[in-house]
């Protein structure tokens, strides 16, 4: 927040960055943080999977490095990256990254839509113990949310659709076929019009993913709840 301070309002703004509920609930990332940029005009954009750290600024200059943007990431901890000025260098970067390294495209996320994660991050955080929330380590926690209500009120629309479908399976792998198929009973009495279910679920089981409810198991269309 203080390193976006620094610019003047009229400057643009953007952040690129996970919006894991599993990291939030660690305290890996901060959810708050982002809803503060959001509303003071930073565009925040969710890119699911992503490690780097990239800092862009114009057509002019960018820095590559293992420090996250915090007072110990750029001022006490030992760290290595790579800064450039040459504008095509910089350029190439920047294309990179808003194309989200050709593995999908960032999706912008308002103040409104971030808040609402609030409401599902509640039912994340109760699944897993106070000493994992505290002390981040390398050991993957296990998630297993009891509250399905409070998950679900965090997403609206055809996201929260899919998620229905997705606690509706059976614990397990599922394919996105298994999903469509109880997915469109919803779809017709809610969308009626709509004639592209197995498109419009196949499109919420990405931003699914981004949030950390979902994840691939193979790229074959078979998926597992994580959560």
């Amino acid at each position: 927040i203080q390193v976006m301070d620094l610019t003047q309002g009229s400057v643009t703004r953007s952040l690129i960055t996970r919006t894991d509920l599993r990291d939030f609930a660690t305290g890996a990332s901060s959810l708050e943080a982002l809803c503060i940029l959001a509303k003071n005009g930073v565009e925040v954009s969710s890119l699911g999977g992503l490690h780097a750290k990239m800092y862009i600024f114009d057509d002019t200059c960018a820095l590559v490095t293992s420090a996250n943007a915090t007072n110990s990431g750029l001022r006490r901890n030992l760290e290595c990256g790579l800064a450039t000025r040459d504008s095509r260098i910089v350029a190439q970067l920047s294309r990179t990254l808003l194309r989200g390294f050709d593995f999908e495209v960032p999706r912008l996320m308002n103040a409104p839509a971030l808040e609402r994660l609030k409401l599902a991050l509640s039912s994340v955080k109760a699944s897993i113990s106070q000493a994992t929330q505290v002390h981040v380590t390398d050991a993957e926690p296990e998630f297993s949310v009891t509250d399905d209500d409070a998950l679900l009120a965090g997403f609206r629309g055809w996201t929260n659709l899919a998620l229905r479908g997705v606690l509706a399976l059976p614990p397990g792998n599922f394919e996105l076929e298994e999903l469509v198929k109880v997915c469109e009973p919803l779809a017709t009495l809610e969308y009626p019009k709509n004639r592209h279910v197995q498109a419009k679920i196949r499109q919420q089981l990405q931003i699914l993913r981004g949030h950390g409810i979902v994840e691939f198991v193979n790229y074959q269309g078979v998926y597992r709840r994580t959560m």
